[in-house]
């Protein structure tokens, strides 16, 4: 499956979404490859996706759900942020405290947004940082 997500060319990228709920995960995936050149993993839970990223599969993107079952998203995230300091990670949630986004950024997050998110708010959050220069 790792293997499938190589392209040719530079523009393909390697997005990993962590999101419990099916519904949104595909939907997101749906979104993602119709506007990028993206293969798009999901993971269901936070053990799951740290299994995916501990697999040596790099990817280019990481959206996380802060309310996953297992590991919890913060928690996913500073164990990436151990290992991979560069990788640009958006942290969703459904939470639309000051608190959750602060927990996010302190924990080493790029970006956060509070779902539901506008499409056109989400390709432009994930543009800007598949675009970075980490």
């Amino acid at each position: 499956m790792i293997n499938s997500l190589h392209k040719a060319g530079n523009t393909y990228k390697r997005i990993l979404i962590v999101e419990d709920n099916k519904m949104h995960s595909e939907l997101l995936k749906i979104i993602i490859q119709s506007s990028f050149d993206a293969g798009v993993v999901i993971a269901e839970n936070g053990k799951e996706a740290l299994d995916k990223i501990t697999d040596n599969c790099i990817f280019d993107l990481i959206i996380i759900d802060i309310m996953i079952p297992k590991i919890n998203g913060i928690d996913v995230l500073k164990a990436i942020r151990k290992i991979y300091k560069r990788i640009p990670i958006l942290m969703l949630s459904a939470l639309s405290s000051s608190e959750a986004a602060g927990e996010s950024f302190a924990a080493g997050a790029d970006d956060y947004a509070t779902k539901p998110i506008e499409k056109s708010s989400l390709m432009e959050k994930i543009s800007i940082l598949l675009e970075k220069d980490l």
